[in-house]
């Protein structure tokens, strides 16, 4: 694995984007996974749900690093 050397500064801006990330993903697995009628919406449900599993281990990355 490679390192990365960044300030406080940058992984504090880091931690804020994944945390946006993440709850803007949140936003849109809700919405997605309550309008059924909506076929289009149906089919990006896997692809949120995925994207939701990614960003979940980065912000979880960023909380226990934080530290």
């Amino acid at each position: 694995m490679r390192t990365c050397n960044i300030t406080k500064d940058e992984f504090n801006r880091f931690s804020e984007l994944a945390e946006n990330i993440y709850n803007t993903l949140v936003v849109i697995d809700y919405f997605v996974t309550n309008q059924n009628e909506i076929e289009e919406l149906c089919n990006l449900t896997p692809i949120i749900k995925n994207l939701h599993k990614e960003v979940d281990i980065l912000n979880a990355f960023f909380i226990e690093h934080e530290k």
